[in-house]
């Protein structure tokens, strides 16, 4: 391996890391859209309730909402990443750089 293709199992190793972690896909199950969350954690949302006098706040909270993971997604991240860092560490196994030439060194 040169450098480069070095370079690359690196960079494709952390993104794994992260793409697990903090990039995974959660489907709300009242509306089905799709929210981002670390993998641990479902989404939460802010709520802040109103009493029934005109102007006066109740309390807010941070409440979490019901979800659950989207797999499928997931997987196609994981994928996707994975195709990347192979083409490119396949780029760059015919880099010219593969022979290093080391400067001829005299004695004076």
């Amino acid at each position: 391996m040169n450098e480069r293709q070095n370079m690359v199992v690196a960079t494709a190793v952390s993104g794994l890391i992260l793409v697990v972690v903090f990039l995974c896909p959660w489907r709300i199950k009242s509306t089905g859209e799709l929210r981002w969350s670390s993998i641990y954690q479902p989404p939460l949302s802010y709520v802040e309730s109103y009493d029934a006098d005109y102007g006066s706040r109740g309390h807010s909270k941070i409440a979490s909402r019901k979800a659950h993971r989207a797999l499928g997604i997931l997987l196609l991240e994981v994928g996707i990443l994975l195709v990347v860092a192979g083409g490119l560490y396949l780029f760059f196994a015919s880099s010219e750089e593969d022979e290093e030439v080391l400067p001829h060194r005299t004695d004076p």
